[in-house]
């Protein structure tokens, strides 16, 4: 089949243009590619970055809708948990006026919009937002509940940092937080999926995978850790849930396909016994697993003050050191946690775990012994 002729506003030469069919056409010769010059070869790149601008423009302008979306409806939570006696509509436009997420320079959010991003507050993040008729102001109606939800308070507080910082040159420089990696991007096409029970195709590259694969993905459950986010998804008529890495998708889209979400099981139960993220039951047993906390620099109050997991309690106190239980699945995620506190946490049980840290750090000293 004779490949269509470029757009208009990508024909250069005759070289260009026919390089740039052949490749799209999936023919494939560098010899030819090779001789054109410089100038010619950067013709090439410029010419076929438009065409997949122009092929794709839907797609792209539907991804930065979404994050226009995301964005604003999280400045809308932001700004009225900053205020507690609440907020006309002027005064919240005022504002919008010298926010720095106001990307447009936009007098104010229209009111049709603006009652939109209401009400996808309420579908996507369960935040309720009530208007008070008799004196004309917004109110969040629980804003302790954004601070006792994991999944809320951080939403929101990453956001009020960033745009604290998009805001002002001086606290840029004084301010650091840590990045989390692409992902973010999916994260309301996901919650859009679990919310209306809509099937997500999704274009998916494992770490250590040579090629993506694409699939059709029942969206269960998302889980932040370690500065990424992950799904818990299933395939259709497929029992197992697996649990994917956001950062790791390519590309993801909301189908019609719908799915039926079960009844007796929710994010905190799934993970219950979890690290981190595994959850591979058939590999391991839930384990009582015994720790012996040393105080040097303060472990012991660390570990108080903030848990490794929520099933940890304290057995032993002395004063120089501490011994600590956890019940949960030994898995790698666990392991990487308690080494990484180097000589100041010892696995005391069960054995057979003892001695799989024992065998870890054999191979780390034999191999800084060299």
């Amino acid at each position: 089949m004779k490949p269509n002729r470029l757009p208009r506003f990508c024909e250069f030469d005759t070289d260009v243009e026919s390089v740039i069919l052949s490749l799209r056409s999936g023919i494939n010769f560098p010899e030819k590619l090779s001789l054109l010059n410089k100038k010619t070869r950067l013709s090439c790149y410029f010419a076929e970055t438009k065409y997949y601008l122009c092929k794709n423009i839907d797609k792209i302008m539907s991804r930065l809708s979404k994050d226009v979306q995301m964005r604003r409806c999280l400045w809308i939570v932001e700004t009225l948990l900053t205020h507690r006696k609440g907020m006309s509509y002027d005064e919240m436009m005022e504002e919008w006026r010298r926010s720095a997420y106001n990307d447009f320079d936009e007098e104010c959010i229209p009111k049709r919009s603006f009652g939109k991003y209401l009400n996808d507050i309420e579908s996507y993040f369960q935040v309720s937002i009530r208007y008070d008729a008799h004196c004309g102001r917004y109110f969040l109606t629980d804003p302790e509940e954004i601070y006792n939800d994991e999944f809320k308070n951080r939403l929101v507080s990453g956001f009020a940092i960033n745009n604290i910082l998009n805001g002002s040159e001086k606290l840029r420089h004084r301010i650091m937080t840590e990045n989390i990696p692409s992902g973010e991007k999916f994260l309301l096409d996901v919650l859009d999926a679990m919310q209306r029970k809509r099937c997500l195709n999704v274009i998916y590259q494992r770490f250590g995978g040579k090629e993506a694969h694409t699939s059709v993905l029942e969206p269960y459950f998302l889980k932040l850790f370690h500065r990424r986010w992950y799904m818990v998804a299933k395939i259709p008529d497929v029992e197992r849930l697996r649990v994917y890495s956001l950062d790791r998708v390519k590309d993801m889209e909301v189908t019609n396909q719908t799915f039926a979400v079960p009844t007796d099981i929710d994010v905190r139960t799934f993970f219950f016994d979890c690290f981190g993220i595994e959850h591979n039951t058939d590999d391991y047993d839930v384990e009582d697993i015994k720790l012996k906390v040393y105080n040097t620099h303060n472990k012991c109050q660390y570990l108080r003050a903030l848990p490794l997991h929520h099933s940890q309690k304290e057995l032993e106190r002395h004063d120089d050191y501490s011994i600590f239980q956890l019940t949960v699945y030994p898995t790698y995620d666990f392991m990487q946690e308690i080494l990484s506190h180097g000589n100041e946490i010892e696995v005391i049980e069960p054995l057979w775990v003892r001695n799989e840290f024992k065998k870890k750090i054999a191979v780390m000293s034999a191999r800084y012994s060299k």
